[in-house]
This record gives structure tokens, sequence and C-alpha cells, in this order.
């Protein structure tokens, strides 16, 4: 089954009071840090479910701190952008997650 890529990022990150929260729920989504500095603001979810699913198992326990939370999913186009964000994740996508599933909207 083809799956999408998301980048989930919380305002704020650990200073956000609902980090503890957006923590539980990366974990429970098997959300992968971006770099090597553990999840602290943003991570990569690897699912099979749509953009408004990953945002409302996100936002479960965030109560005050929804809007807080954004998720963008990535894309080919976002990848190869010079001015895009998600550049940046290039090199983690292709060693984590790239070998093991399929994602049409990057290959």
């Amino acid at each position: 089954m083809a799956k999408y890529l998301y980048e989930v990022s919380l305002e704020r990150g650990r200073d956000n009071p609902a980090f503890s929260a957006f923590l539980k729920n990366a974990m429970n989504l098997n959300g992968k840090a971006p770099d090597f500095g553990g999840i602290s603001r943003v991570c990569l979810v690897s699912h099979h479910m749509d953009i408004d699913t990953i945002r409302l198992l996100f936002e479960e326990g965030l109560k005050k701190s929804k809007s807080d939370l954004s998720v963008e999913e990535i894309t080919k186009d976002s990848l190869e952008s010079l001015t895009g964000h998600h550049r940046i994740y290039t090199d983690t996508i292709k060693n984590l997650f790239l070998p093991y599933d399929s994602y049409p909207n990057i290959k």
C-alpha cells in the first residue's frame, strides 16, 4: 500500500505546554526525528492516511494548542524546491523512509 510522508510541527516545541501530548502522539504514530537531536519541534510521519486524519490524530490531547500544530505533506516538488524547507530532510527521507515503503508523491 502506498504511503504519504508528513512533516508535523508544534510551535515553540518543548516550550509549548502541550509538548508532552505532541510527543505521545508522535510516538503512537511512529514519528521520526528529522535529525539526531530527537523530536523537539518537528517530526516526520509516514502513513497511509490523508493529511486531515493525521492532523486529527495529532490534535488529540492538545486542547488549547491546536492552532500551534501544523501538518504538511512532503512531496517530490517540496523536496526539490530551492526555497522550500523540506529540502533539509532529503538525506533522512532517502535513508530512513524510501528504502522500505512506496511513496508515489516523492518518487
